[in-house]
């Protein structure tokens, strides 16, 4: 929006004075304007499908480097660091365990109560 209103208006005013005052690059406008800005291409959508397909098929338990393990046994070359960042433009965060400590809380509190031990 920004860059056609540049556009519009360019032959009245400078494109440098406009990209200053809009708070825009002049390269990324002239990129823009000759078609080669930045657009997610079709193997980052994949991969972003894959992820979103990995992360839902463990019940989000699973954290990037678990996924980047996934994914490398689908067929997916992907690195752990970009599986973050898909992850973070989705808002897909994994679920962590809770402490368990109240077994030792107790056994401290209460030397004398038999508590199985849990193997934790």
């Amino acid at each position: 929006m920004i860059y056609q209103f540049i556009e519009r208006v360019e032959l009245e005013f400078s494109v440098s004075q406009l990209c200053k005052l809009l708070q825009v690059s002049r390269s990324a406008y002239y990129e823009w304007k000759t078609g080669q800005s930045y657009r997610p291409d079709q193997q980052e959508e994949e991969e972003l499908v894959k992820v979103k397909q990995a992360f839902w098929l463990h019940k989000k338990r699973y954290g990037t480097r678990r996924l980047v393990a996934e994914l490398q046994e689908m067929g997916v070359d992907i690195g752990r660091k970009k599986v973050r960042r898909l992850m973070k433009t989705q808002s897909l965060v994994a679920i962590q365990p809770y402490p368990k400590i109240i077994n030792v809380k107790i056994q401290v509190l209460y030397p004398e109560l038999p508590i199985a031990d849990t193997g934790n």
